[in-house]
């Protein structure tokens, strides 16, 4: 229906012309497991977008991106295969400071955060580590802009995420503030609540940043409540990246997550307590521009439980975007 208004537009007017370019961005990786014989050994491909963006002279735009999902996503029970599903599949309106956006499109929980620390292809987001929420999801979503320094954003979507599209009679609303006094320093804040099957579920995050020409840092913290759809599995952590600019191409950096949940009435551990624990990286990336780059690192898991295995491997992590 977004794209049959975008050319019926086309259709009805001999002035009106609509253009675009391709977009693709491709997550692939060399990895190493030093120490935990359960792990493989091997190439992994982590990400494979290919879309297109519709760029028309008056106020509307339309964006389609195909994701080429990996069999570690699928269920257990599954048959290991790729598959592919839309990642995103909107309209946009925008005029002025006001940008409205219909369809499968980002939910706001990660995207500024990405954008200003720049490493995703090298590891997943705390909150997609962690179970937190999804970066897209059927809805809309609406952004303004008050000033250079304000900025709010406020989404209605299902709640499914991008890859499970059916209704469940509920929504999830969001709502998030960006602020930024000056091009070195960013500070975030987003709340998302919604009450599927019955049971309240709100995550919040606090994020902020400051970059310069020679640093990078960004630290964040989040909460999620009732996960799982059960009372009382809470969660909060902490995320924190540093990187220094060593040349105009080589940039060392280094991150540190740490993820801890609460302790349910009448119990001694923390409900989710074999899996609490900490994660460290630390590498060198290189940019040979910036629709490539490529980062050599370690990464580490430490389990809070002791009796749990530490984990960690060497990556050669490569980013590849146009």
């Amino acid at each position: 229906m977004i794209f049959s208004f975008i050319f019926c537009q086309v259709n009805h007017s001999q002035t009106l012309e609509v253009k675009g370019k391709p977009v693709a961005e491709i997550f692939t990786d060399f990895h190493c497991n030093l120490n935990d014989t359960t792990k493989t050994t091997g190439f992994g491909l982590n990400r494979a977008f290919f879309g297109y963006n519709f760029l028309t002279p008056g106020n509307f735009s339309g964006l389609v991106i195909i994701n080429v999902g990996s069999p570690d996503e699928l269920p257990a029970e599954a048959v290991h295969r790729r598959y592919a599903y839309f990642r995103v599949a909107s309209m946009t309106y925008s005029k002025n400071r006001l940008n409205l956006t219909l369809g499968i499109t980002s939910t706001g929980l990660t995207d500024f955060q990405q954008k200003f620390l720049g490493k995703r292809y090298v590891a997943n987001t705390f909150q997609g580590i962690n179970g937190y929420g999804y970066v897209a999801d059927l809805g809309v979503s609406v952004d303004y802009k008050f000033d250079d320094i304000w900025k709010c954003d406020f989404t209605v979507m299902n709640g499914e995420g991008y890859s499970e599209l059916q209704c469940d009679n509920g929504v999830k609303a969001s709502a998030g503030m960006t602020i930024t006094p000056n091009k070195q320093l960013a500070v975030r804040l987003y709340g998302d609540i919604n009450k599927p099957k019955g049971i309240w579920q709100y995550t919040l995050i606090w994020f902020t940043g400051f970059r310069n020409e020679l640093v990078t840092i960004g630290v964040e913290a989040d909460y999620k409540s009732n996960i799982d759809m059960i009372e009382g599995h809470h969660s909060w952590g902490i995320s924190g990246t540093g990187g220094v600019d060593l040349t105009k191409e080589v940039e060392v950096f280094m991150r540190y997550d740490y993820i801890s949940s609460l302790t349910v009435t009448d119990k001694e551990l923390p409900w989710n307590y074999l899996k609490d624990g900490s994660l460290a990286i630390v590498g060198a990336q290189y940019t040979f521009s910036q629709n490539v780059k490529i980062a050599l690192n370690y990464q580490g898991t430490y389990p809070y439980d002791q009796s749990k295995q530490k984990s960690g491997s060497i990556y050669l992590n490569a980013l590849f975007r146009f």
